[in-house]
């Protein structure tokens, strides 16, 4: 038993530290993909398009904070706090089983509403934002550098990768292979959404995993705690 539980608390502990590194991963990529999408907060579109970012981001902390108390449970061989670790990973399983469902079920409704965004900025004459998308993506209007020469304009140089967009495009064949912004957008947050939802997904049957191995642990340190009584 002693041997089988030293091999349980080396695995637990090793478990913790990749834990401990995919939290940060996570608060990383959420925090990019808020400070990505940070330039449409106020574009009054009624499409919240931080919920995502938010998400990863709250749960990359939690997954954080978790495996540090795991860490320190363990260092202290404490069966209690092993079993409230034991308990936060349970509910950890639960929020991101959540998380992962919500995301695989509404994967085609959020990039509808990802679309839908651009399309609002440019019917909105919002060219600001739009040049932002230009310069960040590298498209060029809603659906094409057309959309300019429908409404009179001429087109700006961030759809020739220029920071300035008063700047003159002077290669047409620069702007003209560019895609629309909407489309862009859109494979963007689908591609982004895929390395979620997967990752999201493993992360489940990581947490189950390791669910079951601190139960074990606890279990094994309470009937050694009562041993020692006994002898005690």
């Amino acid at each position: 038993m002693g041997c089988l539980s030293g091999i349980v608390n080396f695995i637990l502990y090793i478990v913790n530290i990749v834990f401990l590194i995919v939290g940060i991963l996570l608060i990383v990529l959420g925090s990019i993909m808020l400070s990505d999408l940070s330039h449409f907060d106020a574009a009054g579109s009624g499409t919240d398009t931080n919920t995502i970012p938010i998400c990863v981001t709250v749960l990359g902390g939690l997954i954080f904070v978790v495996s540090f108390f795991g860490c320190y449970g363990i260092f202290r061989q404490s069966a209690c706090m092993t079993g409230a670790y034991t308990s936060m990973v349970f509910v950890l399983f639960i929020l991101q089983l959540v998380l992962t469902c919500w995301v695989f079920v509404n994967r085609s409704a959020f990039l509808g509403d990802m679309t839908n965004l651009v399309n609002l900025l440019w019917d909105s004459h919002d060219y600001t934002a739009m040049g932002v998308l230009e310069e960040t993506f590298g498209c060029c209007g809603d659906t094409g550098y057309t959309n300019y020469n429908y409404i009179g304009l001429s087109v700006p140089g961030t759809c020739c990768g220029y920071l300035d967009r008063q700047a003159t495009c002077s290669t047409p064949a620069v702007y003209q292979s560019r895609p629309g912004c909407s489309a862009k957008f859109e494979e963007f947050w689908n591609d982004n959404m895929d390395i979620i939802r997967w990752s999201g997904l493993g992360l489940c049957i990581f947490d189950l995993v390791v669910f079951l191995i601190a139960g074990a642990l606890t279990n094994c340190m309470r009937k050694q705690n009562a041993g020692r009584q006994v002898y005690a």
